[in-house]
Order: structure tokens, then sequence, then C-alpha cells
């Protein structure tokens, strides 16, 4: 059992992220008193606001007594939102202090749980400069050198890289995949869900999309990306309808991507759709090379596949193609890693992305046998393998994110070669650009203030949903953007 009691019952949630940093349970329980369960772990958190600061207090008890103490005290903030913020950072990093002190094990993010911490690096560079950002870093959320000067090393390598005023991104959503990995946590169903699944879904999405132009009016498309899911598993004549309609809006774009993903979609006549419809990128996801994993995890095709799959990708001639690989998944040591990373830098695609398994409670894997899978060390001693071999063989990482329930609470990072970064991906991890987002799950976003306030325009996820309902959504997107 784990449990907290808070002085700020807004701050549980924020609290609880802090938590998981070092207990892996997926309830905690809320402590409606200061009365502590004499078994597993429990939390006793204050925090209070007097002449100009602000002190938060967390105390950790195990099995009911008392074993780790920490206070943390900052200036009290001006105006509303930035005491909002300061008083969860606060709450944040006493309970990391208190737990890191019982636990003694640091983590290479410290107490940071947020998705970003590359857009707060460069937000807090500019409020505070450079050393002012590093010392943030490094000495309040606890970050470990090594993790500040990767995320440093991004900030820097996105110089020149961002957006216009007057550009705004566009995303195409397909909820199709042929399988579910053991993994996944999106919401997604094979195309035969239900009769005539696709043909009404691709119908729905491009009656949606009769919207886009008159939103977009004046404003440039910087980058138009077709994600899901997996965009390839439509039949030719679906695929070829949502790339008709896609290529109008991508038109004068700077980039314009499709996610092939997965090895056992990919089909010659399917990529000369994607090549002709304008699509200049485009990735094939491993995932890994170990074909005994990719049973394991749900995968309905082999090594052997993703290699063909991919040739037949470079000889389609696109500009640049992805590889995903996982770092984290059960029964795969750092070998095993290593093994899959040097056999894609062997293939030299434009961009690789290297992931840490995030075990999300909507996947297969919530409910797995942890036991099978590579202790927090062992990943951490992957995901830095990866890194150096990509660095090695002239990658440079140029954006990253975190997930909650991330396996050693490590990072997913984008790595490409010299000019050939992802501007969507950057875009859409830092929170640069609107988004005008169409199809089940799609959220469109616009930023205010210079991303300082962002309102967002969320479609339905369910299928069936999106199907009977594409048309307030449109409203909505409407709404959002006049």
């Amino acid at each position: 059992m784990t449990a907290l009691h808070t002085s700020n019952p807004e701050y549980f949630n924020d609290i609880c992220e802090a938590i998981r940093l070092f207990i892996d349970t997926r309830r905690i329980e809320r402590l409606e008193s200061t009365s502590v369960p004499s078994e597993g772990y429990a939390i006793l958190h204050t925090l209070e606001g007097a002449e100009g600061m602000m002190t938060s207090t967390a105390q950790l008890y195990a099995d009911g007594n008392p074993v780790a103490k920490n206070t943390f005290t900052v200036a009290m903030p001006q105006g509303a939102l930035e005491k909002k913020r300061e008083a969860k950072r606060a709450s944040k990093i006493s309970v990391y202090r208190a737990l890191l002190h019982f636990f003694k094990t640091p983590l290479p993010w410290g107490s940071l749980t947020g998705i970003r911490p590359t857009k707060l690096l460069r937000d807090s560079e500019t409020l505070l400069g450079s050393k002012g950002a590093k010392a943030l870093f490094l000495s309040t959320f606890d970050v470990s050198p090594q993790k500040y000067e990767f995320a440093k090393a991004i900030v820097d390598a996105q110089t020149g890289l961002y957006p216009g005023e007057n550009e705004l991104d566009v995303y195409i959503g397909i909820p199709f995949c042929v399988t579910r990995c053991a993994y996944c946590s999106f919401a997604s169903y094979t195309p035969d869900v239900f009769k005539d699944a696709e043909t009404q879904y691709v119908q729905a999405l491009l009656s949606e999309l009769d919207c886009a132009k008159k939103i977009i009016g004046s404003r440039h498309v910087r980058a138009l990306y077709i994600g899901g899911g997996t965009p390839t598993a439509l039949t030719v004549s679906g695929l070829e309808k949502v790339l008709s309609r896609a290529s109008e809006l991508a038109h004068h774009a700077k980039e314009f991507t499709v996610e092939a993903g997965r090895p056992d979609t990919i089909t010659s006549e399917k990529l000369s759709l994607i090549k002709a419809s304008g699509a200049d990128r485009i990735s094939v996801n491993a995932q890994t090379l170990f074909d005994e994993t990719l049973l394991r995890i749900g995968r309905r095709h082999t090594a052997a596949e993703f290699f063909e799959s991919y040739e037949l990708a470079k000889k389609t001639g696109f500009n640049a193609i992805n590889v995903d690989l996982i770092a984290g998944l059960p029964g795969e040591t750092q070998a095993h890693v290593e093994k899959s990373v040097k056999q894609v830098i062997g293939l030299k695609p434009e961009n690789i992305t290297v992931h840490t398994l995030a075990v999300k409670r909507a996947s297969a894997f919530a409910a797995a046998n942890m036991d099978a899978f590579p202790t927090d060390k062992q990943n951490a001693q992957s995901v830095e393998k990866a890194h150096e071999l990509l660095e090695s063989a002239g990658y440079r990482a140029y954006y990253m994110y975190r997930q909650k329930y991330m396996k050693g609470s490590l990072e997913n990072a984008g790595y490409t070669q010299p000019g050939k970064a992802c501007l969507y991906n950057i875009d859409n991890m830092e929170e640069l650009c609107d988004v005008l987002a169409f199809g089940a799950g799609a959220i469109s976003k616009r930023l205010f203030l210079g991303g300082v306030r962002i309102e967002r325009a969320a479609n339905v996820k369910d299928l069936k949903g999106y199907i009977e309902r594409y048309s307030e959504m449109a409203d909505a997107k409407r709404a959002l953007f006049y």
C-alpha cells in the first residue's frame, strides 16, 4: 500500500507523479487525515506560505515509522499562475528529496515529471539566462549533469528550426492497426472492427477536413503529418483518398510525413501512392530486430520483413526515413538493444528514434510480470549505449519527450543526420506552433502569448463516436481558430 495526505489536495495528482518515480504503483490512497497506516509507505505533505516565502515539507513513513523528511523553501512569486506553478514544483521537490533520502537512488531527470524537459529548459534560459537555467536544473530539480547536457544539446540543435509567426501544422490521424502491440495505449482498431469501419471512417475524416482550407486561410502550412495508428493499415483505396486530400493542404508545406510504421502494412503500391502525393518523409519501424521479441510484443512481422520493407521504402526515394527502436522490452538485454541499434545504423536512415518502454495502464503490459523486463539500471545502460553509438555514427539528438510509467524514469529521443530533422516533431514536442488536427483522438492546439497559454479542441477517441459526431469537432476547430 502507498498513501498520501497533503494539506493542499489540489496538488494530490502532481505529488503522486513524484511518488511513482520511486514506488512502482498504479494506485496511491488518499489519506483524509494525518493518521499513518501501519503497513506500506505513506507521505504526509504540507505546503505553507508566510513572509513572502513558500515552504513544502514531506515526511515519509515506512510501515508506520518515520524514515525520511525534507523541507524545501522558495520565494513566493507574484501572480496566481506563477504561484500555482511554484507550489507544484516545491511540492514535488520536497517529496522527491524525501524519497531519495530513503531509497538512495538518484534519478536521471530528478524531480521533473513533465513531458517536455527541453521546453522547460528553453523557457528557463529566456527568463534566467543560460547559467540560471543550468542551476535550476542541477541544483533545484536535481537533474543529473548528463541529462542536463543532453537537454541543452537538443535545445541548441533546434536553433534556426523554429516556425514563423504565420505558420501552423496540420495533423491527420488514422486510428487503425493490423494488430495491437502489447505496449500500445493508443486508441487503435483493426480496419474490420465493425462492418465498413474503414469506409465510414475515411468518409467522416474527409468531411471533417472540409473545414481545413477556410481555417488555414492566409496562413502557411509548415508541416503536415499523417500518423496513427498506422496509416498504411488502410486499403489502397482508403489511403489514396486520404493522401489526395492531404496533398491539397500540404502543397506548399516545408515537409509532409506519413507514418508507415508497421512493415507488415507496407507494399510497393502504397509507397508509390505516398510518394506521388508529395510526402517526402516516412517511417518504417522495427522496434527490435529479434524475432522472439517481436512475437512476444504482438508484432506480426519478422526482422527480415522489416529489412525488406525498409529497402522498398529506400528505393521509392523519400527525402527521409525514420526507424523506431524501443529499449526495455521484456526478455531483452543491453546486448539486444546494442545489436538492434548497430544494425539500424548500418542502414543509414536519416532519422532514428530510441524510445524507452513506458508501461501504460491501457496496454497489455500493464498486467504483465515485471520480472521479465530489464531492470531500471540495465535499461539506463542500454539507452546510454544507444546514444553513444548514434553520436559516434554522426547522428545528433534533436527532440525528446518523456511519458508516465517509463522504465528507469528515462526518455524518448529522436536522432537525425545533419539537415534531416523532422520539423513537426520539434513543433509538437516543444509546443511552438498551432496545430490543426483531424481524425479520431486528434487534438488541435492554438498558442497565445507565445505559448504561455494554450487552448485545445480534442476530437473524441471512440471510432463510432467520431464517425457520428465529426461535424461537432469541425465546429469546435472553427470556434478555436476564428
